[in-house]
């Protein structure tokens, strides 16, 4: 068990409170953050700042408030080097806003636009002439034609992109030998989810889209599967950041934030994010509630923090640990100095904005809103561990199994299945989707299981009591690919029958062509 601190800017009787919280969660040291950022000079300071997108905070915890160390290693270690403000907030739902609060400290005005010439005072234009700056930005532009190379290339949103761009950053911060700020704003774990734990890729998971209506939960629970395997993907990379720089000789003196410009919810029925409900409050806190870790120069204690953080207090944070500049007026405070005294945060939207006063345990009852979906304390199998039939996942189809022509089906994108690749960014069969035929009514405790290379691999639940449809019934399912290996791949649907305490498997038929 490891210690880390608390920081928190209330009277003495709350301080205590959240200080036993986390006692129990064994989550206690004795370092802030103002001391680790005070004992290095900031002329001689390297920045490592990566803003990922549309990435909540909730699908990182676990029912106890602790990050899933099985299932996200990487934000795990993390954590264990930095200061990590759990109650962090941004300020907008959409990156157009979001990014220029982060850039600038202030909040977000829907009169501007996200270039330069609307916010001549950002991080890029403060700190360039003290550090180098190598910058990628995805959507935004606040970074001087003179100072970057803002062009993005014609194939910026493909995934792969965004994966050579945030490996880019973690090297050259790696290997700077003068003061250097690395920033990186990738589209991770954004949509289109693609992207698999080892880092293999689906490369046309769009060409079929989903036609299922937005209020049935099966579909949001599999778009949410869909996230957390890209999720962990990105956990991946942020495993890489911090082996890479602990090994390099720039860890001490770099200071590495970690953060979102929003998040996005699955909750059946609601807008992911486009269209904020203020009588909604679940929402909101997967809209508006981010992962925030700041690694702070010289920091060898890591520590937890309920401090009312806001995305605006980033460039000050930065500023004051990394720059000999004079502070800078900005809406938002240095987190490493002060704990700003915010009863409520401001979040905005095009149609308008919200005083949100919640703290962390409302975070909590998400995570947990979550978890009758999907097992947030299991580890990356239990991602695609959904319905009564998870639990077969990884399990080998029986030898001689009894046969069933009360369904037939059809399978999207078949010659997939059949160039599996291995290692890293190269193609695997991320999820399956088709149509079923059913010639009868199904049992309500019936359920579809993929099978491939004789694996159970992933849940069909569309077609528990499904009735009879010729024109068929649209299914979809992530896979567990890490049992798919290279080479031509045989699939297999098979159904599992759980009216008994033990389920009847029987195969169904090849797929229609």
């Amino acid at each position: 068990m490891y210690f880390s601190s608390v920081i928190q800017c209330v009277p003495v009787r709350r301080f205590m409170a959240a200080l036993l919280g986390l006692l129990l969660l064994g989550q206690v040291t004795p370092t802030s953050a103002a001391q680790a950022a005070g004992d290095n000079p900031p002329s001689d300071v390297n920045v490592l700042f990566i803003v990922l997108d549309e990435a909540p905070l909730f699908p990182l915890l676990k029912t106890d408030g602790t990050i899933n160390r099985e299932r996200y290693p990487g934000f795990a270690s993390l954590a264990d080097h930095s200061t990590w403000y759990r109650n962090a907030m941004t300020t907008a739902q959409r990156t157009t806003e979001a990014v220029p609060a982060i850039l600038t400290g202030k909040w977000p005005t829907f009169k501007n636009y996200p270039y330069f010439k609307d916010h001549p005072k950002n991080l890029f234009t403060l700190l360039r002439e003290e550090k180098k700056l190598n910058v990628y930005q995805s959507i935004t532009n606040l970074c001087p034609k003179n100072v970057c190379a803002n062009a993005p290339s014609r194939d910026d949103k493909k995934i792969l992109m965004q994966v050579r761009e945030m490996k880019t950053a973690i090297s050259r911060a790696a290997t700077a030998t003068t003061p250097t700020l690395n920033f990186a704003h990738v589209l991770l774990p954004h949509r289109p989810w693609s992207l698999v734990p080892d880092l293999r890729f689906m490369s046309d998971v769009l060409e079929f889209p989903d036609p299922r209506s937005e209020f049935l939960v099966d579909r949001r629970r599999d778009n949410y599967q869909s996230m957390l395997r890209q999720y962990v993907a990105t956990d991946v990379l942020i495993g890489d950041l911090v082996s890479t720089m602990k090994t390099s000789p720039n860890w001490d003196n770099t200071m590495i934030v970690v953060t979102a410009d929003h998040g996005i919810t699955f909750e059946p029925g609601k807008s992911y994010r486009d269209t904020i409900d203020v009588k909604s409050p679940g929402t909101m806190e997967d809209i508006f509630r981010v992962p925030l870790f700041i690694k702070y120069p010289r920091q060898t204690t890591s520590s937890v923090s309920d401090c009312p953080a806001s995305s605006i207090d980033l460039l000050p944070t930065v500023l004051a640990a990394s720059s000999q500049r004079p502070g800078t007026k900005t809406d938002g405070s240095d987190l490493a100095s002060s704990c700003p005294q915010r009863s409520r945060r401001t979040v905005r939207w095009p149609a308008g904005s919200f005083q949100l006063s919640t703290t962390f345990p409302s975070l909590m009852k998400r995570v947990k809103y979550y978890d009758r979906w999907i097992d947030a304390d299991s580890d990356i199998d239990g991602i695609y561990r959904s319905g009564l039939s998870g639990s077969l996942l990884g399990t080998s189809v029986p030898v001689a199994p009894a046969r069933t022509t009360s369904v037939g089906w059809r399978l999207n994108l078949a010659q997939n299945y059949q160039n599996v690749g291995w290692g890293r960014l190269s193609p695997v069969p991320a999820r399956a989707s088709g149509l079923l035929f059913p010639s009868k009514s199904m049992c309500r405790r019936c359920e579809g299981l993929i099978a491939i290379n004789g694996k159970f691999v992933g849940v069909i639940s569309e077609l528990a009591g499904a009735q009879s449809a010729k024109e068929g019934i649209y299914f979809s399912s992530s896979l567990m690919t890490r049992l798919m290996e290279p080479g031509p791949a045989t699939v297999e649907l098979w159904i599992a029958n759980w009216t008994k305490k033990t389920p009847t498997l029987q195969r169904v038929g090849p797929a229609r062509k």
